[in-house]
């Protein structure tokens, strides 16, 4: 049976490949593929975040009875993600290879620890809290946005 954390996690692993494939496309200076699969990475890496704050937050907030909880430091993590996916998009689009590359580099670290906290104490914990409620959570994940689309880009 499929939890809510692991379907997270390989929803990470998604958008680690899509973003490896457009650090390939950079390195190689092939502009218009990084542009591609910079779009790509970015919808996927959204999509995961509003599944996050849209629905799995709420419902353990709800379930534990307040919103200050771990998932504040998550949805903080999440602004600093989107302001330097914005980074990166924009220096893909300048075709500025020392751009991508530095900000790559923030992005990745920033992307491990915030993964790291999140898969090895947050969903598990979710996934305890939320036990009885789980089927529901779980397909209102699945049904939001265009996992598909992303899932071919990579």
């Amino acid at each position: 049976m499929d939890n809510m954390g692991r379907y997270l996690t390989q929803d990470h692993a998604l958008c680690d490949t899509l973003f490896r494939k457009t650090q390939r496309a950079v390195g190689n200076a092939s502009w218009h593929e990084a542009r591609q699969a910079m779009a790509h990475f970015q919808h996927a890496l959204e999509r995961h975040m509003l599944i996050e704050e849209r629905i799995l937050y709420p419902a353990f907030e709800r379930a534990i009875g307040r919103a200050v909880s771990p998932t504040e430091d998550m949805r903080a993590d999440h602004l600093r993600i989107r302001a330097m996916a914005q980074r990166l998009s924009d220096a893909v689009i300048a075709s500025d290879m020392d751009a991508f590359v530095t900000h790559a580099e923030a992005l990745l670290l920033l992307q491990h620890q915030h993964s790291e906290r999140e898969e090895g104490m947050l969903y598990p914990m979710i996934d305890r809290v939320l036990a009885r409620s789980s089927a529901d959570v779980l397909d209102a994940m699945r049904a939001y946005g265009t996992y598909d689309a992303c899932a071919r880009a990579a």
